[in-house]
């Protein structure tokens, strides 16, 4: 079985759908005007006021003027237009992931195993509130034949049915149809004088688009969908009408959400890699990311991870509404190869992943990588679920034979110096830190630089190793700014 969904007058729908005060006067809109001057516009959509004139679509402009002098011509809202479409596409979507978009204002839609119950109070999309036409028939071409009109309209339509139904209806197809004003000449009227003919001389006379256009209306020939396929966003949201305190409530909601999630990933035959989830509280918001070590598409295995996040949370006021949304892949169906190491258990490893960024910080969880630099402590954190090459170590050999202990972050201090030495004083005493007295010896200064070219990123620092009196040695850095600070003591 097989539904048709239709706006009708679409342009018209959208241009009321910015200025509804023009319902209240007779209007049209018009099809593209065309180059040449002595060719007549025709209408394209019309409002119910105008219906009520006696005019129609395809009039010439002058032709409705005499029927209806006070006709109004309405510009075309094109972005209105693709919002109602996008609605439409959005909606049909909840009833079947297998949809056509046969026009801007049709979609086609496989239903089977869907109940016609289903349809039952069809009457207008739910967010714009814009009239929604729907038909059901066994062939998606009858389907699409039923919703253009508006006796066959909100039922299933029979086979029989269809053929009171206009003639001109064939030039929605797919094909050559300039042999149909000829059709019109011959007497025949709708579709079941077209049907009523042999079909082997329709395709004598006409050629084979009108055999194969005869066993459509026929019902004999089913053809298969042109499928549209959306950009794949699987965004799933839940506002709150009370806000949520407990974490107990958001796991339920999240394996809600997680199911309508899977259902759609399952109808197109992909899996999660990556979890992406925003929190909207009273008083800010809050984004986590979770990264799934392979593609999951089972509901209680993604919800493993998310109840840990969930549970190592410490908001700072109530839950409004929460967004979950989910970056596709292919899933894994494929055979292990037995030559490398795999993980036995991707789900407990992705559980592991969670509690540990649950514990030093989202984002601060993956595989350290050291940056082609000599600027200290330049490294970037790769994903810890996704495979990578040995990482090689870019560095020179200690420099220095006893182990140095690093302060992380640098405690910074105050340092005296001569000040009648410009260019890198050395340090004479420090004056606060963990390490205060007089300085009994130093080596140095060991100069560094890098990132000349980018006046943003361009760092120099001067390196003095110094002993204290209480027998200790450090390693003092001065930076630009006459900014001193300890990076380490040597043990």
């Amino acid at each position: 079985m097989f539904a048709a969904f239709h706006i009708p007058d679409l342009p018209m729908a959208a241009a009321m759908l910015r200025d509804p005060e023009l319902a209240k006067v007779p209007g049209a809109i018009l099809k593209e005007t065309p180059e040449k001057e002595d060719v007549k516009i025709p209408l394209m959509s019309l409002n119910d006021a105008a219906w009520h004139t006696g005019i129609a679509p395809g009039w010439p402009l002058n032709r409705a003027l005499v029927r209806c002098p006070d006709l109004a011509v309405i510009p075309r809202d094109l972005e209105m237009e693709k919002m109602l479409h996008e609605e439409l596409v959005r909606f049909a979507d909840r009833f079947s992931a297998d949809i056509e978009i046969t026009s801007p204002d049709t979609v086609l839609l496989d239903l089977a195993g869907t109940s016609r119950k289903h349809f039952n109070g069809l009457e207008m999309l739910p967010e714009s509130e814009v009239e929604l036409c729907h038909a059901l028939a066994e062939t998606p071409d009858l389907a699409h034949f039923a919703v253009l009109e508006p006796r066959t309209r909100g039922r299933f339509v029979s086979t029989g049915e269809i053929g009171v139904l206009s003639i001109s209806l064939l030039g929605k197809l797919e094909g050559d149809a300039s042999f149909l004003p000829l059709l019109e000449l011959l007497g025949l009227r709708t579709l079941e004088d077209y049907r009523s003919l042999r079909r082997q001389d329709l395709t004598e006379r006409f050629g084979p688009i009108a055999g194969k256009w005869h066993d459509l209306i026929s019902a004999k020939t089913c053809r298969l969908l042109k499928l549209h396929r959306p950009p794949e966003s699987f965004l799933q949201s839940m506002d709150f009408d009370d806000p949520l305190h407990s974490t107990e409530s958001l796991v339920f909601v999240f394996k809600r959400l997680l199911h309508l999630m899977a259902a759609r990933l399952a109808a197109r035959h992909l899996a999660a890699s990556l979890l992406v989830i925003r929190f909207t509280l009273e008083e800010g918001s809050l984004l986590r990311e979770i990264h799934l070590p392979e593609p999951l598409s089972d509901p209680l295995a993604l919800l493993k991870p998310i109840e840990t996040m969930v549970d190592s949370l410490r908001l700072q006021s109530p839950v409004v509404r929460v967004e979950l949304d989910a970056t596709p892949a292919d899933p894994l169906s494929r055979q292990r190869d037995w030559a490398r190491r795999h993980l036995a258990n991707p789900e407990r490893w992705a559980d592991t992943l969670a509690r540990l960024e649950a514990l030093v910080g989202n984002g601060n969880v993956g595989i350290p990588e050291c940056l082609d630099t000599h600027a200290p402590d330049s490294f970037r954190m790769n994903d810890a679920t996704r495979a990578t090459e040995p990482v090689s170590w870019i560095g020179s050999d200690p420099e220095f034979s006893v182990p140095l202990r690093r302060f992380r972050p640098n405690v910074k201090i105050a340092v005296a110096f001569d000040p009648g030495i410009k260019f890198c004083p050395p340090p004479l005493a420090l004056l606060s830190g963990p390490f205060t007295g007089q300085v009994l010896d130093y080596r140095g200064p060991f100069l560094s630089s890098g990132e000349s070219p980018n006046p943003t990123n361009n760092w120099i620092q001067a390196v003095w190793k110094v002993q204290m009196e209480q027998a200790v040695i450090l390693k003092v850095v001065y930076k630009a700014g006459i900014r001193w600070e300890i990076e380490g003591v040597y043990c």
